[in-house]
């Protein structure tokens, strides 16, 4: 193993990949600089921090997991490095706490690549994690901090975390793990048994009854942007799983359902749906933030107004939930399209691991990890463009933020494990 990392053509290909997202950080670095930016007083740490990061993270993974895609990890870094430089210049008192979470998390990463080689195991627990997804969700209700109208974090040991980021991890196994078992008899419109046809929809029944206690429990969170993620990571895993286009328009009418309750229901929704179509009607209250989003976007035009030379501050939250019009502004079309073309690539890397699974769950944990982190994306770029409302989701691995930090370069350890266990079975 220690002999196939040193020449591992993955590994020197990731190394190459690494030393860009280095030098993104040093650049950009240098870039606030010179605008006269108000770095923190730690940023010779934060930056050298993030480059001995990611080479540790590099070497181990040398040793570890030898020949998984060099993408997976490379990407990710690169994306973090973009969001540890946006959160050093938009909330520079809380960016040592950024480059800390993304050490964390790589370390978890390698853990979780190790350990993970024997992820056959998780689908033992399929139900056992919808259980502990619906349990913490319930907690979560109980004892929960409201922000914003959504109740979706819990304070633990003075630190705040948000459940639904490890509710998401949860799904993940039970999605995965029902949809290997029972993949082949959902694609099917009858299933022939003792000489007569029977309906396949009972098989869909415990996929439908955990489900619904988990969107009933969601509501009662009020948490409409988490409810919106995981229906359409349902709707597409249905769909990789069966190949059947009648799950996307049921997953489609039910999310139309579910938005539509939500505007009933709750305030804080129909304040971001009516804001989403008239945000000039409260210029100054409601709509002030969907306003400066479309500004920052607009000023930023094809190459950006220069890292540090912008504005994008105006912008609330502009470090979690519109971290994407910030990199607009400063960094142009090209810059966004670029963070577009990275998430893209990080998907694609995904479900190649996928496809290189030997076993049912292994290419449905690959998938499924996939899809999440693409829709994720794809949620909140769409929310900052106005295309659909916000929904309070972070972008993986770029918005601020430690839960989502840990749990996505965790996923990102997972498919390393699926991949370096598809190349290597002997390791299992």
């Amino acid at each position: 193993m220690v002999v196939r990392g040193i020449v591992a053509r993955q590994r020197n290909l990731e190394l190459l990949l690494l030393a860009g997202s280095i030098g993104f950080v040093f650049l950009g670095w240098k870039a606030l600089q010179e605008a006269a930016f108000a770095l923190p007083e730690t940023d010779t740490r934060i930056v050298l921090q993030f480059a001995i990061t990611a080479l540790a993270g590099h070497l181990a993974l040398r040793w570890s997991c030898p020949d998984a895609p060099a993408q997976v990890f490379g990407i990710a870094m690169m994306l973090a490095a973009v969001g540890l430089i946006f959160v050093m210049r938009l909330a520079p008192a809380i960016a040592v706490d950024q480059a800390n979470w993304i050490s964390l998390g790589t370390a978890l990463m390698v853990g979780t690549a190790i350990a993970g080689r024997r992820y056959d195991m998780l689908q033992r627990y399929k139900y056992t994690a919808a259980f502990l997804a619906i349990l913490l969700l319930v907690i979560t209700g109980l004892f929960g901090t409201e922000q914003g109208g959504a109740r979706r974090w819990i304070t633990i040991a003075g630190y705040t975390v948000q459940s639904t980021e490890i509710i998401k991890v949860a799904l993940i196994v039970f999605l995965a793990g029902y949809l290997a078992q029972e993949a082949s008899v959902l694609s099917m419109p009858k299933v022939r048994f003792g000489g007569r046809n029977y309906s396949s929809l009972p098989y869909l029944l415990p996929l439908a009854g955990v489900w619904l206690i988990l969107m009933v429990a969601l509501g009662l969170l009020k948490d409409l942007g988490t409810v919106a993620l995981l229906l359409l990571l349902a709707m597409a895993a249905l769909y990789v799983a069966t190949g059947l286009i009648r799950y996307v328009i049921a997953g489609a009418a039910l999310l139309a359902l579910t938005g539509a309750a939500g505007y009933a229901l709750f305030w804080h929704t129909r304040t971001r749906i009516d804001t989403w179509l008239n945000p000039s009607d409260d210029p100054l209250g409601a709509g002030f933030q969907t306003l400066q989003s479309s500004y920052a976007i607009q000023a930023g035009g094809i190459t950006g107004e220069g890292l540090g030379m912008g504005n994008p501050q105006v912008i609330p939250a502009a470090s979690t939930d519109y971290i994407f019009s910030a990199i607009g502004e400063e960094l142009g079309l090209i810059g966004a399209l670029c963070i577009v073309l990275l998430f893209g690539l990080l998907v694609f890397a995904g479900m190649r691991v996928s496809l290189m699974a030997r076993d049912p769950f292994g290419r449905m944990l690959g998938a499924t990890i996939a899809l999440t982190i693409g829709i994720q994306a794809l949620v909140i770029i769409a929310g900052n463009l106005r295309l659909i409302p916000t929904t309070g989701v972070t972008l993986p691995f770029v918005s601020q933020g430690g839960s989502s930090m840990l749990v996505n370069l965790v996923l990102v350890g997972l498919l390393l494990a699926i991949a370096q266990r598809a190349r290597s079975p002997d390791q299992a």
